[in-house]
């Protein structure tokens, strides 16, 4: 007997109060690591500049090959003689793992708002018109890292990282101008109930994006906002009296379209016999 996936909706009465689990893997390939500070703001007021959380900081060279690897690290000022040499080597970052942010509508973005000060320098020293924050993408969903990997060994539904894979880089004829990037995630609160009654808690999200030149600092940043609805896709397997009667119908669709073939070869002989007997059969 097959398993059968349905859905439902209902209106999420527990949106506020709780911590909505981000997963990011994001590389900037023209931004070196020591720059770049990945914050979070919403609607409450909050605004956490070079947020923390459960991230790592991997550096890269100008061909993207790793280079090392450092725990991200709160509110660390950068290393202007490091960074000003990051530029000139063409070095990227690539920022990954998860951040907590609060499940209200808001945005996280990637910039070096963080370091206005360092940045004075390390553009007088490099003489940068501006900051690149070109992309790829390599991974972005909301909820428990855990239950989403159960989620697509289980089920078969649902839009859970649709970013993944995008990649944006800022064309040449660009580089002296500043381009900002901007992702707006429609975010859905969403169940998953397995055939042993096990839920996982995750988020399915849709995004549109645009990008604009802009004489400030550029930015990479996702703006997401939740709906109050939550979706619930519930296993279930195919009951017995169910199977009995699909195999019901099975059986009397075989002996329906037996008996019409029988009745057409039976018609169509009755005319060949006849036709013989009168002696018109060639």
């Amino acid at each position: 007997m097959s398993i059968q996936t349905v859905s439902e909706m209902f209106v999420d009465i527990n949106r506020g109060g709780e911590k909505l689990h981000v997963n990011v893997d994001i590389i900037a390939p023209k931004l070196p690591c020591s720059l770049l500070s990945l914050d979070v703001e919403d609607v409450t007021g909050s605004h956490i500049l070079n947020v923390g959380g459960e991230l790592k900081k991997r550096k890269l060279d100008k061909n993207g090959a790793f280079i090392s690897q450092e725990i991200y690290q709160e509110n660390m000022n950068p290393d202007i003689k490091e960074t000003v040499e990051g530029f000139k080597n063409g070095e990227g970052c690539q920022v990954f793992g998860y951040i907590l942010v609060n499940k209200v509508p808001g945005n996280f973005h990637i910039s070096c708002h963080a370091f206005g000060p360092q940045l004075q320098a390390i553009v007088a020293e490099t003489g940068i018109n501006t900051i690149d924050v070109s992309h790829q993408i390599n991974h972005i969903s909301f909820g428990s890292d855990d239950d989403l990997k159960a989620i697509k060994s289980k089920f078969n539904v649902g839009v859970l990282n649709p970013l993944d894979g995008v990649k944006k880089i800022k064309p040449e004829h660009l580089n002296t101008t500043g381009v900002t990037h901007q992702y707006y995630l429609s975010v859905v609160p969403t169940t998953y109930t397995d055939l042993g009654g096990r839920d996982y808690f995750v988020y399915q999200f849709t995004s549109n994006s645009n990008e604009m030149n802009t004489a400030g600092l550029p930015v990479l940043v996702f703006r997401f906002d939740l709906s109050p609805v939550t979706v619930k896709f519930s296993q279930r397997r195919e009951s017995i009296s169910h199977f009995l009667v699909q195999i019901c119908a099975i059986i009397g669709g075989i002996f329906t379209v037996a008996g019409i073939v029988d009745s057409l070869i039976h018609k169509s002989v009755r005319k060949l016999l006849k036709k013989a007997q009168e002696g018109k059969l060639s």
